[in-house]
């Protein structure tokens, strides 16, 4: 793997933001360029997030050409995050690593936020490949053209939204086919998700 691109989001935020870890910046700049032709306003800075640089380190044997973080902003619409999603794809198809992360801050008890493996997370995105499997068959009459998702232009709030529905767009619009899970480290960590096989 040449390259990894980790998606992360925030709360707020004016707008996209890629984060360069390490490496040449080509990536970088070559995502930042994607984006502005969607007509996304992102800006490239520095690193901001050590803990990244780790978690590759961690995954992988070979130390990886680039390492980038995008950050999406709260607040856009879904169709806005499947967008993004589908700029990103161009990526993957060139053998960079995409991890969408919702990150989870170590405060506190977790028993609310949704975990992968609940039934909550798997429906919604059932859901979501369903109205995509219906919009695609309804693009293809009259009656379809007239008759959008009125929840597809509705602000998404929720930082965990935010990077699944990129994730989703990503992992071409269809339900991950993997569930994965790694035990909680010294550090009371764990890793849980998601996996869209290509």
């Amino acid at each position: 793997m040449a390259s990894v691109a980790f998606i992360t989001s925030e709360t707020g935020g004016a707008q996209l933001e890629i984060f360069h870890q390490c490496g040449e910046k080509v990536l970088a700049r070559r995502l930042q360029t994607e984006l502005k032709t969607r007509g996304f306003d992102v800006s490239v800075s520095g690193s901001h997030e050590h803990g990244l640089k780790t978690l590759v380190k961690s995954m992988m044997q070979l130390a990886p050409e680039e390492v980038i973080e995008l950050q999406l902003n709260t607040g856009m619409t879904s169709e806005h995050y499947r967008t993004i999603g589908h700029c990103l794809e161009a990526l993957r198809n060139q053998g960079v690593l995409l991890i969408c992360l919702d990150r989870l801050e170590n405060v506190g008890n977790h028993v609310d936020h949704p975990q992968p493996h609940d039934s909550y997370i798997r429906n919604l995105i059932r859901q979501w490949e369903d109205e995509h499997q219906w919009a695609k068959a309804m693009s293809k009459s009259d009656f379809g053209a007239s008759h959008s998702n009125p929840g597809a232009k509705a602000p998404v709030a929720d930082p965990t939204l935010c990077v699944l529905n990129t994730a989703f767009s990503l992992g071409g619009m269809q339900a991950p086919q993997r569930l994965f899970g790694f035990s909680l480290n010294e550090n009371g960590q764990s890793l849980a998700g998601y996996g869209w096989m290509q």
